[in-house]
């Protein structure tokens, strides 16, 4: 790996350079990326994020934002779903263990439970779609 350089005091004015690292730079900023490698011949080029400092909350503070659990509830097999009546809604609070749907495969209907209570946040399914084995069908917030 080579030498760390801040180009913000290397270089004093605009040059067609600076300006597509400028470019670079912004677009790495506006993505998601954490980590941007750009390799050719014999150079390497790598930008990379620090990680954001943790900020400790003391136990007098509110907290803000709850730590979200997504629970995706998978087909055990290879069939046909069919939404339980009545139908879930995204949205949807479940209080408790309610049947969501089951996968009917060779005559035989298999249940989909909720398994306890949460939030529905996705249904990526729909009434009498053919579902492979590890498809998900529901997803549920337990936070």
């Amino acid at each position: 790996m080579g030498e760390k350089v801040d180009m913000s005091e290397t270089l004093v004015g605009p040059s067609p350079t600076v300006e597509r690292v400028g470019a670079l730079i912004e677009l790495f900023n506006a993505s998601g990326l954490s980590r941007l490698v750009i390799e050719r011949e014999n150079e390497r080029v790598e930008i990379a994020r620090r990680p954001r400092p943790v900020t400790l909350m003391s136990a007098d503070e509110p907290r803000i934002e709850q730590e979200r659990r997504i629970d995706r509830l998978s087909a055990d097999l290879v069939g046909i779903v069919r939404l339980s009546r009545p139908t879930t809604v995204v949205g949807e609070t479940l209080a408790g263990d309610r049947e969501l749907a089951f996968v009917e495969a060779l005559g035989i209907r298999n249940p989909v439970r909720s398994r306890g209570a949460g939030r529905i946040v996705a249904i990526p399914i729909r009434d009498g779609q053919v579902v492979e084995y590890g498809q998900t069908l529901f997803e549920i917030d337990r936070g």
